[in-house]
């Protein structure tokens, strides 16, 4: 079927029980975004939930290593009587724009877009909305509900509450927590991504970061190697070739606009109920390291908030072993038990 519409340019619907889905693409500037609409026939809350995946293009779904995050976790919004839409991030699926040079800003006005077609649309439409944001996706939606009065309460599933800057860095140090080797190297590592963010950043003594970057590089690739007679050269070609690679991440609009952006300021701001999910076993997006920033800024905002912590969870909020990358692929791909329904239970609250 087809739908006349300026900002519909198709749509398909499957009947599962007393659930309706709605392919959509919304048009908006010079870019098209394309998404999925779940709608219960009996719904128990007015509000549309939309949902903002993490760093790194994404599906609607959130695939990530095999787990469909955001489809599980809306048939189960579904099933409790909850609309949702979720979405391709730009250059993905039914979406068009470029997302390597998509900035903090663009993504945050793609969200407004989405709302702001929900609101116009005859066929489909609503007036409040509650916005989930998965990892990076949490700065995206906190960035958008500070100064949108139809958002009606926030879900920042495994968000930062730090700069992403002191995240990244935060995971270098990770990279090496369980290796045999002298935490010197390690903070010269940590220290030479952090002089190379810094130089790309103001544009200046970038040349002379990278020759420090590759310096620790090759000292710390050095050291985990002692035990495997690598010859010389291969380290640094290892160390070249990794020194090149960041060069070019660390200067991607993608990244760069989240890098020293503090998500705190707007969690400071926010005056809408809002739900923290955090993983005992994420050591991407850590409770050390984010959750008393995120409380503090709340308590400082005065909103009403609510935390829940998933002691097995890693990032994704599957059930894990370690929470180390390695390991998502080999996983189960679902929730640990009852995540789902929490985060249903708290929206009908």
């Amino acid at each position: 079927m087809k739908a006349k519409s300026n900002d519909i340019t198709g749509f398909c619907t499957n009947e599962i029980v007393d659930i309706k889905e709605v392919d959509l693409v919304i048009s908006r500037a010079n870019i098209k975004i394309g998404g999925s609409l779940m709608i219960p026939t009996h719904k128990k809350t007015k509000a549309l939930v939309i949902m903002s995946s993490g760093s790194g293009p994404q599906d609607r779904d959130e695939t990530l290593d095999g787990f469909k995050v955001f489809k599980e976790l809306v048939q189960e919004l579904a099933s409790q009587g909850i609309a949702s839409f979720r979405y391709d991030d730009r250059g993905i699926g039914e979406s068009t724009g470029d997302f390597v040079n998509s900035t903090l800003q663009d993504h945050s006005n793609d969200l407004r877009s989405i709302i702001s077609f929900f609101k116009e649309h005859k066929k489909y439409p609503f007036n409040e909305f509650i916005l989930l944001g998965h990892s990076q996706g949490g700065i995206v939606t906190a960035n958008v509900a500070v100064d949108n009065k139809d958002v009606k309460q926030l879900i920042l599933m495994g968000a930062p509450a730090v700069p992403l800057i002191e995240v990244v860095l935060y995971q270098v140090r990770q990279e090496y927590e369980q290796k045999e080797i002298d935490k010197s190297y390690v903070e010269d590592l940590v220290s030479a991504h952090n002089r190379l963010m810094s130089a790309i950043k103001k544009n200046k003594n970038i040349d002379n970061a990278l020759k420090i970057f590759r310096r620790s590089t090759i000292a710390i690739l050095t050291k985990l190697e002692k035990d495997n007679d690598v010859e010389m050269s291969k380290i640094t070609k290892v160390a070249d070739d990794i020194a090149k690679e960041h060069r070019i991440i660390y200067d991607l609009p993608s990244l760069t606009s989240f890098l020293y952006h503090d998500p705190s300021s707007d969690y400071e701001k926010l005056k809408i109920p809002v739900l923290g999910l955090f993983g005992g076993k994420d050591l991407q997006v850590t409770i050390a390291q984010n959750k008393d920033r995120m409380e503090n800024a709340l308590l400082k905002s005065g909103t009403i908030y609510d935390f829940l912590t998933f002691n097995e969870a890693n990032h994704y909020f599957q059930k894990a072993v370690t929470g180390q990358k390695e390991e998502y692929g080999t996983l189960v791909p679902k929730f640990v038990d009852n995540f789902s329904r929490a985060i249903s239970a708290w929206i009908l609250k």
